[in-house]
């Protein structure tokens, strides 16, 4: 059983997989135990839709929209916290597709917005016991999103993906003592899972 690792978190840029592993994960952990749920940021119906909304929306990568999502993105988290206390009081497992870690990678990028800041707004939301960031090579990345055939977003290209890239393999220095590991998103998803399993069961 796992007792260490009841909070898990898939994270990175967009296209790395994260989606597909974390998917993937549920699919074999609930093979495994009987309480395991799969979440996913935005988590809220109302207020993704808003952040969405901007999302996809050309904009400028300012103070207003990076103060704006942030503070979306950290309700949404708050609304997230009320029901994972629930799931880990009630004994689930439970896997997110994204973190908080998003917020520190991707609106870090906007003009003006402060990293004391984000870290003060988000002080009371509930951090993954332990979160893998699959590393991709923003080339790879925006291959793989080309392929879904859906609209482009502003995030989506390779240039704001690798300034996005670049934040999240800092996360271990803004989070010295978080558990994040580093996973090659490159490889094949059935390896990506076994490397995953084999750290959050041993």
């Amino acid at each position: 059983m796992i007792k260490k690792y009841r909070y898990i978190a898939i994270d990175g840029i967009d296209g790395s997989g994260k989606t597909t592993i974390a998917n993937l994960l549920y699919n074999e952990l609930s093979k495994r135990y009987n309480k395991v749920i799969l979440l996913k940021e935005p988590y809220d119906n109302d207020l993704s839709k808003k952040i969405k909304e901007i999302i996809l929306k050309e904009h400028e990568k300012n103070l207003d929209y990076g103060y704006l999502l942030a503070l979306l993105f950290t309700a949404d988290r708050s609304i997230k916290n009320i029901d994972l206390k629930k799931y880990l009081n009630n004994d689930y497992i439970i896997i997110s597709d994204r973190s908080i870690y998003s917020t520190f990678s991707y609106q870090i990028l906007y003009e003006g917005i402060d990293i004391e800041w984000l870290k003060c707004v988000s002080k009371y939301i509930i951090r993954p016991d332990i979160t893998f960031i699959l590393d991709v090579d923003p080339k790879i990345a925006v291959e793989r999103i080309n392929l879904r055939g859906k609209n482009i977003t502003s995030y989506e290209n390779i240039e704001f993906l690798g300034k996005v890239r670049e934040n999240f393999l800092k996360l271990k220095e803004i989070f010295p003592n978080d558990n994040i590991i580093y996973i090659n998103g490159e490889e094949k998803p059935e390896k990506i899972l076994d490397k995953i399993l084999n750290i959050i069961e041993k």
